[in-house]
């Protein structure tokens, strides 16, 4: 009853992130030229190791488990929600499971092997957990882990009963289709899952391969409906015959190895043209016409404003690829030194009290990206500190992933939110 209630929790779990993913959308801009896709598809695939367990077997058989190998092979839709940070991914998969039981001694057999092999068809359906990328030899890698309620629906199969005897011609054979005698119709079962995925572009597309490991647990008895009212023909009567008809489980188990490909669906949707811009006639006025204000200026443009004789109090300097740290660390990287000297020099010749913002993208926890983007800007800080400008006219805050300025769903958006601003907040 217990493992029940667990594969209900599992059930009700997948059915409620799935619909929290519904409502979630992608943003989308006018000079986007194709549809975007929040789902992808993939295909996986990888060999199987299968176990078989008893309760209530007769006392009086002895023997020895001995697993079975196969493989498992699986299409599925994948789509990410909450920033990347969870994924949902309904999959079928064709797969056998089963084992053996050899060495079977009784008062009917000297030796003997129960050999079970039954085909299923999987529905699955794993909620993932995304964990914080990491770099192998420069290359982005994603752990995730997964758990998945299973639903199997028997396909047929082969079970047999062979008696080894000394002499050849004395062996005796039972076998038969699984799905007409002792095998149940479904299969219940909880999987819980490791992988790790590598992302790569194609045409222009966001894809990934993955390696994953998962072991799964049979929750439901596998016994059908014959078997535990004596009518299947002899091999359950054979093996289970003093305590006939059946009052224990037969349970499958596995652990499963899988390679993993995908890629999003909007890699074959068509390209849609651009449409044109409105004409828009030129209407002369007499009154000067005021550029709008940006949300931030480059180094050099506030270096010509400030050379033009133009207050530049209120605007903020974007530094985009421009002040990089290390991976995961609030250390500047030399590469960003010649830049941050250039910035403490105009700085200085305002005399303007400044406010250091640290910003990152959504990858990873928000707890973690806020004390990432506060300590880089503190170091930031420092740096400038060191090169004159005056402490009590520089203060820091660090946003995390809460104020991007583009999308965190491709690379190229994610980039731009990795980011150093430098808030000016008044002039001398």
């Amino acid at each position: 009853m217990k493992k029940r209630k667990i594969l209900l929790a599992l059930t009700a779990a997948t059915l409620a992130l799935n619909v929290s993913a519904q409502e979630t959308d992608v943003d989308t801009t006018e000079s986007e030229v194709i549809e975007p896709s929040v789902w992808s598809v993939g295909l996986n695939f990888g060999p199987r190791t299968n176990f078989m367990k008893f309760t209530n077997l007769s006392p009086d058989i002895n023997g020895t488990k001995a697993a079975r190998s196969n493989f498992v092979f699986s299409v599925f839709a994948y789509r990410e929600f909450k920033d990347g940070k969870y994924g949902i991914r309904p999959q079928l998969s064709l797969l056998s499971r089963g084992a053996k039981y050899t060495g079977i001694e009784s008062k009917y057999w000297e030796n003997a092997t129960y050999d079970v092999k039954a085909n299923y068809l999987d529905l699955r359906m794993p909620l993932i957990l995304n964990l914080n990328e990491f770099e192998i030899s420069g290359q982005p890698i994603q752990p995730y882990v997964y758990i998945t309620p299973i639903l199997g629906a028997a396909t047929g199969g082969e079970l047999s009963l062979t008696d080894e005897t000394e002499d050849p011609e004395d062996a005796v054979t039972i076998s038969m289709d699984a799905a007409k005698s002792n095998l149940a119709s479904f299969y219940l079962g909880a999987g819980l899952g490791v992988g790790a995925r590598y992302k790569f572009d194609i045409m222009g597309e966001k894809c990934f391969a993955s390696f994953e490991m998962m072991f799964d647990y049979g929750i439901s008895n596998t016994y059908g409906k014959n078997e535990k009212d004596g009518k299947a023909e002899d091999v359950g009567y054979l093996v289970n015959y003093t305590n006939y008809p059946l009052d224990g489980k037969r349970r499958f188990s596995g652990l499963e190895f899988q390679v993993t490909a995908c890629v999003p669906m909007s890699l074959f949707k068509h390209k849609r043209k651009k449409k044109e811009p409105p004409v828009i006639e030129e209407v002369i006025i007499d009154e000067p016409i005021h550029e709008p204000e940006k949300p931030c200026y480059e180094l050099e443009e506030i270096s010509q404003m400030i050379a033009d004789g133009k207050s530049v109090k209120g605007k903020t300097i974007c530094a985009i690829n421009t002040i990089n740290f290390d991976f995961g660390s609030a250390k500047i990287k030399e590469e960003s030194f010649d830049y941050l000297d250039k910035l403490a020099e105009i700085l200085k010749s305002t005399g303007a009290n400044i406010k250091v913002n640290g910003h990152t993208d959504s990858i990873g926890t928000v707890e973690y990206n806020l004390k990432l983007s506060r300590d880089r800007a503190k170091s930031v800080v420092n740096y400038l500190t060191n090169k004159g400008i005056a402490k009590e006219k520089l203060s820091s805050e660090g946003y995390g992933p809460n104020r991007p300025l583009t999308t965190n769903e491709t690379d190229e958006g994610r980039a731009m939110n990795r980011r150093v601003e430098f808030e000016i907040l008044d002039e001398e």
